[in-house]
């Protein structure tokens, strides 16, 4: 094998202003990270961040060792949490210019860091850690790989594939269609063809797999239950095809209105490309989304996909629009679309800090940040009022949420869907025999509460507290004083109901 080296016909890196823009960018994303409060997702991310682990009820682990990482450098706080959020999207920056370096030139790949970073998923996105955000990265930072064996093809870059799909399958399990894009890809470029005759490929696909073992085992182990948990969500109820048009809507106002419409051309334009046979590096980017884009387009004909689902084909996307940007035609509208993409990110990150808009709480996604700390105060004087030791939930969103807000203050644990906390220690028992404090949304509490009546002794309904931005109401909680709460164990059973607490 020969050593990993670059291709010295295209520059390893771009000019100073490119890097003060990433750097400049990255900064900024960090200070958001920092004064801004947890989402719900994000706060329970934390508590396996806290308690690391080979998998997780929901997910593959990256997303816990990243945040582990980030809580080891800056502290068990919001920066903390997301600290490997922004860093990954400033390294991914670096990655995607080098990407469109090597498929094109330089000028495309300025244009192809300033499409990626002025879209909405990654650049504000990239700001709160979920799994979506180490899955952009490695899946980036595979088509950076296959771009530099594509340039040079030295066999040894099937070795760095490798790593980044085996990393990516490690983020969240839709990396599997990654690697089916990477077969994809061989087949339909004929002048990489050669490779399906070689061995690398096939060494490469071995090492992911035994990066991703300890995943497979870990399911083994505990009942399949990640692995059905993911699984189930391929199955759909009747054709449907309004969730189409919300995925194709929701994708192109991430990208910004105007980015998105050319994301729709380049792609169109790459299909051409792909259907013509052409030796272009349109055909490793189209190729190699097909199979998960395919996949998000079947799932809309009868189910909802979520807003950050199609993340991982956002460096594709920014890609294809640098090149689109480049023809003649598009030159000034396509300043014109950058320009309104930063113009839209500066107002969002403003609101993001402070909100300000006239939109209503329900309706308000940055809300979701708001209130906690205070409504943590508030929860543990009522708790400590009422002889409550520590705080019951029914929901993994309101448990993360509280514990994050009652951290080193109260313990909080979820009496039902225990199996979501296998990865960490059983309550103490000499603790949870005492008073709690039940926390619920207002409108969904008594149904809740009757839903658990076999895991309670007693109830008493205390009160109610709201969560509120300045003196802006956003939710309302009912309070309820439990006795005799029984919590089982954390049982990784897929034959077990989920609601009830063992």
């Amino acid at each position: 094998m020969s050593v990993i080296r670059a291709d010295k016909s295209h520059p390893l890196l771009p000019d100073l202003h490119i890097l003060a823009l990433i750097a400049g960018l990255t900064l900024v994303r960090l200070i958001i990270a920092a004064r801004t409060g947890l989402v719900f997702d994000e706060a329970y991310y934390r508590l396996w961040g806290l308690t690391p682990s080979w998998a997780y009820y929901d997910h593959s682990p990256m997303v816990a060792w990243w945040i582990a990482m980030g809580q080891a450098i800056a502290g068990d706080n919001a920066l903390g949490v997301r600290l490997m959020g922004p860093i990954s999207a400033g390294i991914g920056a670096l990655l995607l210019w080098r990407t469109a370096c090597l498929l094109w030139n330089r000028n495309i790949a300025d244009r192809a860091v300033y499409a990626f970073n002025a879209m909405i998923l990654p650049s504000l996105g990239s700001i709160i850690i979920t799994p979506d955000v180490p899955n952009v990265f490695f899946w980036g930072a595979s088509l950076w790989a296959l771009a530099e064996l594509r340039s040079s093809k030295r066999n040894i870059w099937w070795l760095v594939v490798a790593c980044t799909v085996g990393l990516d399958l490690l983020s969240k399990y839709s990396g599997v269609f990654l690697g089916l894009g990477i077969i994809a890809w061989l087949i339909l470029d004929r002048d990489h063809r050669f490779w399906l005759t070689r061995w690398e490929p096939y060494a490469a696909a071995a090492l992911a797999l035994i990066l991703f073992a300890p995943v497979i085992r870990w399911n083994i182990i505990h009942d399949y239950v990640s692995f059905a948990k993911q699984l189930a969500r391929t199955r759909g109820n009747d054709f449907n095809p309004k969730f189409l048009f919300e995925l194709i809507g929701a994708q192109w106002m991430l990208m910004t209105p105007v980015l998105g419409g050319f994301a729709f051309i380049a792609v169109a334009q790459g299909f051409k490309s792909l259907a013509r046979l052409e030796s272009s590096p349109r055909i490793l980017l189209i190729a190699s989304s097909l199979p998960f884009a395919l996949y998000l387009l079947i799932h809309a004909l009868h189910d909802r996909v979520n807003a950050n689902w199609p993340a991982p084909l956002t460096p594709v996307f920014a890609l294809l629009v640098a090149e689109t940007l480049g023809t003649t035609r598009w030159i000034r509208l396509g300043k014109f679309a950058l320009a309104s993409g930063y113009a839209l990110l500066a107002i969002l990150s403003v609101e993001i800090i402070h909100p300000i808009l006239p939109i209503n709480p329900d309706h308000n996604p940055i809300m979701l940040t708001q209130g906690w700390e205070s409504l943590g105060d508030e929860i543990e004087t009522i708790a400590k009022a009422q002889g409550a030791l520590w705080i019951a939930t029914s929901t993994y969103e309101h448990t993360g949420a509280l514990s994050y807000a009652l951290r080193r203050k109260m313990d909080v644990f979820q009496i039902n869907e225990r199996l979501r906390y296998g990865f960490m220690p059983q309550p103490d028992p000499l603790l949870t025999s005492q008073p709690a404090l039940f926390v619920n949304s207002e409108n969904d509490a008594e149904r809740s509460i009757n839903k658990l009546s076999s895991c309670i002794g007693s109830t008493e309904k205390i009160g109610v507290v709201t969560r509120k931005y300045n003196d802006m109401a956003i939710e309302s909680f009912a309070l309820y004083r439990l006795t005799n709460v029984k919590i089982g164990p954390a049982l990784y059973d897929r034959k077990a109901d989920p609601s009830k607490c063992n």
